[in-house]
């Protein structure tokens, strides 16, 4: 067998920590702030407190009852599932004034993983958010039957009839709620249609590090065409509502 001289070794060892070196550089670890993973903060004590403003056609249409209350969500506990996911318990209480007391009405959940952002509202299971986020990405939200009646001052609703898929209406923008000015916000669309006898929309904002600051429905049905009417108007069942965030930390 023919020795190698020193000077073929000490090559040989530069060759292969190039090698080694070259395929290092081509290993990146991956910045977590290129997914938005900062839209949806999710962490025990992190809590909002929002403005809920809301519209409901009660009676087929004969009475309309508008209300003004405020949500505070909290994240509380958390949990692993038989997945061994961390889903954290979000607790929902609701006011008649923003510094009156606060009753608990609903437990719900969410989790965060590599790719996307549930929660779950009134044993409704939602993606809100894919990652990354990008402008015009879009995915079907809404993991159940979009004919799941829910129930509205007593009547039966279709709220989420013929919503199609989320996307990503904007990315990056500014957006002024309650006199507080948000930077780098993303709009995410969930539903907009506006048939004959039929409306259905619905959107939310996300500002980096904070989460959502401001939600949007608008859920009508009605048998009467009548042109010129406004749907508040011409509505036999449905609602509206808006909320804004007030405070986080």
């Amino acid at each position: 067998m023919k020795k190698l001289s020193p000077i073929s070794i000490l090559c040989i060892g530069i060759l292969f920590a190039s090698v080694f070196l070259s395929c290092e550089s081509k290993t990146k670890t991956l910045d977590d702030s290129l997914f938005g993973y900062e839209y949806y903060p999710l962490e025990i004590g992190k809590y909002w407190v929002y403005q809920l403003d809301s519209t409901i056609i009660d009676d087929q249409g004969a009475k309309i009852i508008k209300s003004k209350n405020y949500i505070r969500e909290e994240v509380t506990d958390s949990y692993l599932n038989e997945e061994n996911e961390t889903i954290f318990k979000i607790q929902r209480s609701i006011s008649d004034s923003l510094y009156g007391t606060y009753r608990i009405t609903d437990i719900w959940t969410a989790e965060m993983t590599e790719t996307a952002a549930f929660r779950v509202e009134e044993n409704l299971r939602f993606i809100k958010m894919v990652f990354p986020v990008n402008l015009d990405k879009s995915w079907v939200g809404n993991l159940f039957d979009n004919l799941t009646q829910v129930d509205v001052a007593g009547e039966k609703i279709w709220v989420y009839k013929d919503w199609g898929e989320y996307r990503i209406d904007q990315y990056g923008v500014d957006r002024q709620i309650n006199g507080k000015l948000y930077n780098d916000v993303v709009k995410v669309e969930q539903a907009d249609h506006d048939f004959a006898i039929e409306r259905r929309f619905s959107v939310e904002y996300y500002a980096a590090n904070i989460g959502m600051i401001e939600r949007e429905m608008v859920i009508f049905d009605t048998q009467c065409e009548c042109p010129g009417q406004t749907w508040e108007q011409k509505a036999d069942s449905g609602f509206t509502l808006r909320q804004t965030l007030l405070e986080t930390n």
